[in-house]
């Protein structure tokens, strides 16, 4: 009958000791960031450019877009001027110098597909010669945030405001 008894109280002197022999001393910190979010820059060289009518773009081979990106998941773009980073789609408006209103526009944005990023310029009207403008014949410091699973719509941060992307999701420059 003794045996019988003794047989649970071990069992439980066992499961009370157990947890003790598995902790240990904490491990180094890791790095910082976000293991769904990649970050890069990368400069926009005019001389890559290819031209259609009023567009000029190019494309980048990028394997982080993945299906589960495109799917679920968000790619930023941003472009700096003048200091800070600005969200892309952006529009620059080029005004007569004889009358103050907007003649036409250029916008700089970006659309993606699995695999690939497109930049591009396009002008509000056919009559404007891309190749002829400084604002495109210039390189531009592009930065590309791509996040996987990440619901976009329920998001707590302002998505155009770089900084704070950085911020939340612990991006290092």
């Amino acid at each position: 009958m003794r045996k019988n008894r003794l047989v649970p109280v071990l069992v439980v002197l066992i499961a009370a000791l157990l947890p003790m022999a598995c902790e240990g001393p904490a491990g180094p910190p890791g790095p910082p960031g976000n293991a769904n979010v990649i970050s890069f820059s990368f400069t926009l060289n005019p001389e890559t450019l290819r031209y259609n009518g009023p567009v000029a773009s190019v494309g980048y081979d990028v394997p982080e877009i993945t299906p589960s990106v495109v799917e679920g998941g968000a790619v930023l773009l941003y472009f700096y001027e003048q200091g800070t980073w600005t969200a892309l789609p952006y529009t620059f408006a080029y005004e007569s110098a004889d009358l103050p209103a907007v003649d036409f526009t250029v916008t700089l944005g970006y659309a993606f597909e699995v695999g690939f990023l497109e930049v591009f310029y396009e002008a509000s009207t056919d009559e404007i010669d891309l190749r002829q403008l400084a604002l495109v014949q210039t390189p531009r410091q592009l930065k590309v945030v791509i996040i996987d699973g990440f619901p976009v719509g329920k998001a707590p941060i302002d998505l155009r405001d770089y900084e704070a992307v950085k911020a939340y999701f612990g991006l290092v420059d």
